[in-house]
């Protein structure tokens, strides 16, 4: 009669000493695939594009006063401390730009609602109702200077919705923020072309059609894309704007 090492030959039997191939592969075979898994999840995480450093302060509504601006897309200058003056995104909550308030227009207001930052820039989410824009009598309004132009450009970039790249969504670019980006642009969010300098720091700039009014419908399609603009462009307060037709963009 066979004894119970034959009778069990590669089989695992619990009440029999483990066979010495099942020791081999637990002992090797499985702590190495872990250590693999382990390190191709590092990898992977690393490779990984950053999310970026925008911020969502939607915990409790702010107030900002300034001079509004209704076009191209509806901004706050506001002053801040040397006298200079801050360029500040207004947009509505959701998929939504700021209503347009026309009859303030080049007024001094005072908005209200919750800030989006990145980088140093500002983004003010408007409180829903009608007194989210109020009319600032406390001092005289100064005008927004005027933009300083600049020569003609090329630029290469992604073209983004401002409010998702400022940090209401991460991540805010990229592929897989193609789709909502766009719902965003059509609803109203002013579109950014976010490129970088020579020296690797990011440049943020608004994009208007030739008029200075919004960015043509047409370009639409290429939101989200890496892409090649030429155009002209101009700092206003700091904020760079670059005025592009449709034509001259194009899917690198």
């Amino acid at each position: 009669m066979p004894d119970a090492n034959e009778m069990s030959g590669d089989l695992y039997v619990n009440y029999l000493p483990v066979p010495a191939r099942d020791r081999r592969f637990l002992r090797y075979i499985v702590p190495g695939a872990l250590w693999m898994m382990c390190v191709a999840s590092f990898l992977w995480a690393r490779a990984q594009h950053s999310p970026g450093t925008g911020v969502w302060d939607d915990a409790t509504p702010a107030k900002l006063s300034g001079t509004l601006v209704t076009s191209p897309y509806p901004m706050l200058f506001t002053d801040v401390p040397g006298g200079e003056r801050e360029v500040v995104l207004l947009v509505e909550m959701g998929k939504h730009g700021a209503r347009q308030p026309g009859a303030l227009s080049g007024q001094r207001v005072t908005v209200s609602g919750w800030p989006l930052h990145r980088d140093g820039r500002r983004m003010m989410e408007l409180e829903p109702g009608e007194d989210a824009i109020m009319p600032d009598g406390s001092a005289a309004g100064a005008p927004p200077p005027p933009p300083v132009s600049f020569s003609p450009i090329t630029l290469r970039g992604e073209i983004v919705d401002s409010k998702c790249y400022y940090g209401a969504m991460k991540p805010g670019e990229g592929k897989t923020h193609k789709e909502c980006a766009t719902l965003c642009i059509r609803g109203g969010i002013p579109p950014m072309l976010v490129t970088r300098a020579a020296d690797g720091t990011l440049l943020y700039i608004l994009l208007t059609n030739p008029t200075g009014g919004p960015l043509d419908p047409a370009a639409h399609y290429l939101i989200g894309d890496f892409v090649e603009l030429a155009g002209e462009w101009a700092d206003w307060s700091g904020q760079r704007v670059l005025r592009v037709r449709a034509e001259n963009i194009r899917r690198l």
